[in-house]
């Protein structure tokens, strides 16, 4: 896959089906479209682009006073997840308050058409652009006919009756249903981080964890408790059971993301970990006693290993 760090340098390219989109965890919506990009492509012999913003506008746009919004893909774990599903050019648009304000019209006829040679433009039935967000369909429309290319409007992928959309993912990651979310994503959620010296007091349980400490400040972290996950490191997968929670008995506050690897016990202290999380477990607890604690913490391994033994590898 081509990627095009900065949308300002473009310089012209072959033809092109494009679409548009922050595109916040590569969902199984983002995913139909760009099936249909790449079917449009293939057809054609142009080649299947997609611009995204980054960072994610409402990190941008969003008043400061307002909860921020938490993040589901970072910009490497999207390369990553479109390179995987074959998508053969993604193009970074630099998402600022004068990217925000800009004319549509522009976007469209100066970069889109001129820089990129855009035949068909694919967008989600509810996506808009440009200032006040109106570069929506009914503008596309009308420069299709100006310009001479063609724009397309998928309607929303849907699963029980619910639209699919990040909106809906980031909810179920809050509240802990973590099977809906990973439904709704086609594959297991996950963080990627680096591992930091914690408190030791796995450790000093027989439990000893890794801490990760996630890359990005804004992504998403899942409601506190406990949950069968894979850690990979060095692009090896093991069994794990991962903690987020603020340790209540020992009468910490600070949140942390703890995992134990059932089968793997050397030190990776500054190496990079991938956590999927695979099924909740239960919430976060405050115990009587550290004994009462490692009873628990016997029983969550066993319940991982009995979900993680269920699920594909």
């Amino acid at each position: 896959m081509q990627i095009i760090w900065n949308i300002n340098t473009l310089t012209t390219t072959g033809a092109s089906i494009v679409s548009l989109g922050t595109f916040d965890g590569v969902h199984r919506g983002h995913q139909a479209i760009l099936q249909e990009l790449q079917f449009r492509a293939q057809q054609t012999g142009a080649c299947a682009t997609m611009v995204t913003f980054e960072p994610h506008p409402q990190l941008v746009l969003q008043p400061m006073d307002r909860k921020t919004v938490g993040i589901l893909t970072t910009i490497e774990e999207k390369i990553k997840i479109l390179n995987d599903l074959g998508l053969d050019r993604l193009i970074v648009a630099h998402f600022s308050p004068a990217f925000a304000a800009m004319n549509p019209q522009f976007f469209v006829e100066e970069i889109l058409l001129k820089k990129m040679r855009m035949q068909q433009i694919i967008i989600g039935h509810d996506h808009a652009f440009g200032i006040n967000r109106s570069g929506n369909l009914d503008l596309l429309q009308k420069l299709a006919q100006k310009n001479g290319f063609t724009v397309d409007s998928l309607s929303p992928l849907q699963i029980n009756d619910k639209i699919i959309s990040s909106t809906l993912i980031r909810e179920h990651l809050r509240s802990g249903d973590i099977g809906k979310a990973n439904e709704l994503l086609g594959r297991p959620y996950s963080i990627s981080g680096m591992v930091v010296h914690g408190f030791g007091t796995g450790k000093s349980l027989g439990y000893p964890t890794i801490n990760l400490r996630p890359y990005s400040q804004y992504k998403l972290i899942p409601c506190s408790g406990i949950y069968a996950s894979r850690t990979s490191i060095a692009g090896h997968p093991y069994k794990s059971v991962t903690y987020i929670g603020t340790r209540p008995t020992y009468g910490h506050t600070e949140r942390v993301i703890e995992t134990y690897l059932l089968d793997f016990k050397n030190e990776v202290y500054g190496q990079e970990v991938d956590i999927e999380f695979i099924a909740y477990i239960r919430g976060d607890e405050k115990f009587a006693s550290p004994a009462d604690l490692v009873e628990q913490i016997n029983k969550d391994i066993f319940k991982s290993m009995e979900l993680l033994e269920q699920q594909p590898s």
